[in-house]
């Protein structure tokens, strides 16, 4: 894979305090939803167990799982954005330089930037409509907004994220090398 990786900058040049903070943050981020996704595998064993063994399943299961795996999943979006982990697919750029190619990533980090700054925003409206309307799950009567809103920290890093990794793009881009 033809991967761009981040020039390397003396701890002179630049203070690292700022991304290094946000990779902290994003890391315990993404370390949240992997807590979020292992609560729901355990309680969808033990609602399945308590199915077929005594015919008293978790009451709501499926709300859980619907509600956690949205959450868990947004939250390792930052740290994929962040480490340059998405899928690529490298068959169309392969053959041109780095710089094009870091111009390319460019556009589509800052595209994914606006992207993920539009979901966060308009998840905001949504989450507080959603709650001046008391909007309830069917079952366990969880307030709708309650979830959407874990949904819009996780937005926000993506869009940090990108737009980080679409300034070091283009630096390699208009980079002299």
């Amino acid at each position: 894979m033809a991967e761009i990786m981040p020039p390397q900058v003396d701890a002179e040049q630049s203070s690292l305090a700022v991304p290094s903070l946000l990779q902290n943050i994003m890391v315990g981020w993404g370390l949240l939803g992997g807590v979020i996704f292992v609560v729901i595998v355990v309680m969808s064993i033990v609602s399945i167990v308590g199915r077929k063994l005594f015919g008293a399943p978790i009451t709501g299961d499926v709300e859980l799982l619907m509600m956690g795996a949205a959450v868990g999943s947004a939250a390792f979006l930052p740290l994929c954005e962040w480490e340059d982990h998405h899928i690529k697919v490298d068959a169309l750029t392969g053959w041109m330089s780095t710089k094009k190619r870091a111009g390319l990533d460019a556009i589509a980090h800052l595209l994914l930037c606006a992207m993920a700054s539009l979901i966060a925003w308009r998840s905001t409206l949504y989450a507080i409509e959603a709650r001046e309307n008391a909007e309830m799950s069917t079952l366990l009567l969880v307030p709708q907004w309650l979830p959407i809103s874990f949904l819009v920290p996780s937005f926000a890093l993506l869009a940090v994220a990108a737009y980080c990794r679409a300034g070091n793009a283009i630096r390699i881009a208009w980079s002299d090398r």
